[in-house]
């Protein structure tokens, strides 16, 4: 109830519940007493009808927890449930990739304003440095030429991998991770 009422309220709440115990409580703050537990009670369901509406969102356009939240945050709650040790485990970063100045992590799904010119870029055969923010980063450049070969179904070129600094065998143990 207290987090349903403003602190007047609660205040205002408790006095009046005490005078019911009491049985000194008068008709008008009976009524007064009566107004503040609807007002909660309105409250609480108008909190569950959202609720309510937000879960049907996420199930009608499929939206995954990590569309919603951090990997930190998803970890943290998981930690705090116990659903996971409470260690940290090492976990690689997803990659990142850069077009026209704005940053896009690779989570599940890239936004076609990036997709496009990048898988096209790819399939022709053309390097996409351009397009890696982190081109020092081997992990991160051999994760995202897997997820370029494993979506486009395409092989990307060797000289382009020398450019990257990575390997054929670090594309291949990327692309296991990523079907694990």
């Amino acid at each position: 109830m207290a987090k349903l009422l403003s602190d007047q309220e609660f205040q205002r709440f408790t006095e009046l519940q005490q005078k019911q115990a009491g049985f000194t409580i008068t008709a008008e703050e009976a009524d007064e007493l009566r107004d503040i537990v609807a007002r909660a009670q309105q409250k609480r369901d108008d909190r569950a009808a959202a609720m309510h509406a937000i879960e049907t969102y996420i199930r009608q356009f499929e939206i995954t927890p990590d569309e919603l939240f951090s990997p930190e945050q998803i970890g943290e709650a998981a930690r705090s449930y116990g659903l996971i040790p409470a260690a940290k485990k090492e976990r690689a970063l997803p990659p990142t990739l850069t077009f026209n100045g704005k940053p896009y992590q690779w989570t599940r799904n890239l936004p076609d304003e990036i997709r496009v010119p990048l898988f096209d870029a790819f399939k022709n055969g053309q390097s996409v440095k351009a397009f890696i923010a982190t081109p020092k980063d081997s992990a991160r450049c051999a994760t995202t030429i897997a997820r370029l070969e494993r979506e486009t179904g395409s092989v990307y070129a060797d000289a382009w991998l020398e450019e990257l600094a990575v390997s054929r065998a670090q594309i291949e143990e990327a692309a296991t991770k990523l079907t694990a």
